[in-house]
């Protein structure tokens, strides 16, 4: 495929990332090729005379680090951007023009797919366009449309494998490795500077730097293999402390955008594999076969991870030598962002910089042959590595002032005055949170003895009003709404149990996913009538079209334009779900051990499924209330 577009676009200068192990050009023609993870260089001496410019990306994530570098680009007529292993999770990667940046000069765009997993965008304008547009455009269009934003201030990046701290932010400056930072109209180019540099005093030294800011000073990817560290004079390096590799910090983040639980599989086909090294690099090895091999910076692509998805487990050979201990890290920070289940009897100290929490999760070795612990392991990797190694959670470590963590509105409708002190406990139970409660008593009163008791025990923020007793579900969670400060609003029942993790849990998936509402399934069920406790067959973490009504998680801006609930007494939920993907919104199903569907006679549900589509097509089934260890329940309370 490189060499069909190499021939076509003959003589345009060629721009790649993810490609350390393939040369992307040949032939007699000269041009201009730049490989975006080893050269940081300005754009070609006179710009506005190329015609045409050739992307190169392994995968999308390799994508999103051109993304970063978009400045770098010259500007074309005509610009081709092809990714060359893509997951088939990924849907066509449709560039969004806006009459913005130059898009109304576009005359022609075509989106194809030459042959399996590889995608092409082919974008011809009528005047000469920043080509990095066209980029930006794509990799948002894999990354599901969202503003390409990092919560952190301006950044500027120098050095080789700089972007890699940065990954998908078009805001992002590039400078030369000795500075200065070039500026932007009217204000300084950024109100940061992160410089990657051999990171040793007493060989190749890092270069004097020119601007006026001290730049954030991390080693770049061929500064940390074990073979440099064994030269002489390698003892001035600040690679040769121990301590400082134990630092998160000191590798670039995970780009959790592409690199996460996103297709997690619950029932894998596959045994058990290592992590070992195979020709100088991180590899996953299967039976004596290698499934997939990391680059040698040890960053983890979308590709990567879509090839794990099968196997079970990966246990993690610490014997013998790979490119360095920063990249060994960054494997296996990226795998657990993803979720893939990681075991290790040991960690050495040269790993510290995978974190605590991490390091304590990887050494449990949980038996990864039962299904149910092999994803409640999964759950726990996910989330340290998301919050210890995320991007936010790297530039926070690097200094960046960290964001307020969001308002949300628990909305919560109820009929029963004997389930609000179940219901708030439930809320009361939510960690790592900032909430509020908005209590609907329909048809009851706070004066009521058991609602009065509960709401007087309540300790976090909660507004409490009476709804007309005639008025229609949808109308009064509408009217819960209305009194909702929380920039994401968020729907509970009334007898359902919600783990302590449950919000937090939708919130990281919201970062994750792109989605504007976030739920999951009933995966567990607790069938009161008879006393029995079921597992059911479902499929997580994945764009859906349906979440349970019990679990919506909304964007209060998203709720908004699609005018909240319809005034209806059944099917709320699922209406509101419907309106919310026809007006262009997606919906995300994240894991669903943090909550248990409580089921009674169907008389006593707006969802009236009879019990016995509950005991069809389960995983497992247990007499008796059985929630699972993300739970955090010892088998109760229940009422």
């Amino acid at each position: 495929m490189i060499k069909e577009l190499m021939a076509e676009l003959r003589g345009a200068p060629v721009f790649f990332a993810g490609m350390d192990d393939v040369k992307p050009f040949s032939g007699a023609d000269e041009r201009v090729v730049v490989d975006l993870d080893r050269d940081l260089m300005e754009p070609p001496a006179e710009p506005e005379q190329v015609r045409e410019v050739l992307v190169l990306a392994r995968t999308p994530a390799d994508l999103r680090r051109i993304a970063t570098l978009h400045k770098l680009l010259p500007q074309a007529e005509r610009v081709v951007v092809a990714v060359l292993d893509t997951p088939a999770a990924h849907p066509a990667p449709v560039p969004t023009p806006t009459p913005a940046h130059r898009w109304r000069s576009l005359t022609d765009l075509r989106v194809y797919q030459p042959k399996n997993r590889v995608w092409v965008v082919d974008a011809r304008f009528s005047a000469a366009t920043p080509a990095g547009r066209t980029v930006t455009a794509t990799a948002r269009a894999f990354a599901g449309h969202r503003l390409d934003v990092i919560a952190a201030p301006a950044a500027a990046i120098a050095g080789v494998g700089a972007a890699a701290w940065r990954p998908g932010d078009p805001n992002a400056t590039p400078a030369e490795v000795t500075g200065p930072v070039p500026e932007r109209v009217g204000a300084p180019g950024s109100d940061v500077v992160l410089r990657t540099t051999p990171m040793s005093v007493t060989e190749d030294g890092a270069p004097a730097w020119a601007g006026d800011q001290t730049p954030i000073e991390r080693p770049a990817p061929q500064a940390a293999t074990w073979e440099r560290l064994g030269r002489p004079g390698m003892a001035g390096s600040p690679l040769a402390d121990p301590d400082v590799l134990a630092e998160p910090s000191m590798i670039p983040p995970v780009d959790e955008r592409l690199v996460n639980p996103q297709g997690f599989v619950t029932t894998p086909s596959r045994g058990m594999a290592s992590l070992a090294e195979r020709d100088g690099r991180w590899s996953v090895v299967l039976d004596g076969k290698v499934v997939t091999s990391f680059a040698e910076s040890g960053g983890v692509t979308d590709a990567d991870v879509a090839r794990l998805r099968q196997i079970r487990g990966v246990e993690v050979d610490w014997r013998h030598a790979h490119s360095g201990p920063l990249a060994a890290v960054r494997v296996l920070a990226g795998l657990a962002a993803a979720g893939v289940p990681l075991v290790a009897e040991t960690v050495p100290r040269w790993a510290g910089a995978l974190g605590d929490d991490l390091i304590e999760l990887v050494q449990k070795y949980p038996d990864l042959s039962d299904e149910l612990r092999r994803e409640e392991h999964s759950i726990r990797l996910r989330r340290a590595a998301l919050r210890t190694h995320g991007v936010a959670a790297r530039w926070e470590q690097l200094g960046a002032p960290a964001p307020a963590p969001p308002l949300t509105s628990v909305l919560l409708a109820t009929r029963r005055a004997d389930m609000v002190a179940f219901a708030l406990d439930q809320v009361a139970r939510q960690r790592d949170t900032r909430l509020e409660v908005i209590l609907a008593l329909h048809g009851v009163s706070k004066d009521d003895p058991d609602v009065a008791v509960a709401i007087k025990a309540f300790e976090r923020p909660l507004t409490v009003f009476e709804a007309d007793p005639k008025a229609i579900f949808g109308e009064v969670l509408n009217a819960a709404a209305t009194r909702a400060s929380g920039s994401f609003l968020l729907k509970m029942d009334d007898d359902d149990w919600y783990g302590p993790d449950f919000l937090s849990d939708l919130l990281l998936a919201h970062s994750y996913s792109g989605a504007q509402v976030i739920g999951t399934v009933p995966e567990f069920v607790y069938l009161a009538s008879i006393d029995v406790t079921v597992h059911r067959r479902q499929i997580t973490e994945q764009i859906t079209s349906f979440v349970a009504g019990g679990t919506i998680l909304v964007e209060r801006s998203a709720f908004q334009a699609v005018g909240g609930f319809r005034p209806l007494r059944r099917s709320v939920d699922t209406q509101f779900q419907e309106a919310l993907q026809a007006a262009g919104g997606q919906i995300y199903r994240t894991h669903g051990l943090g909550y248990i569907l409580r089921r009674g006679p169907a008389a006593n549900h707006t969802w009236q499924e009879p019990i016995g589509t509950f005991l069809q097509r389960n995983r497992h089934q247990w007499r008796g209330f059985r929630p699972n260890a993300l739970m955090a329940m010892d088998g109760g309370p229940r009422p």
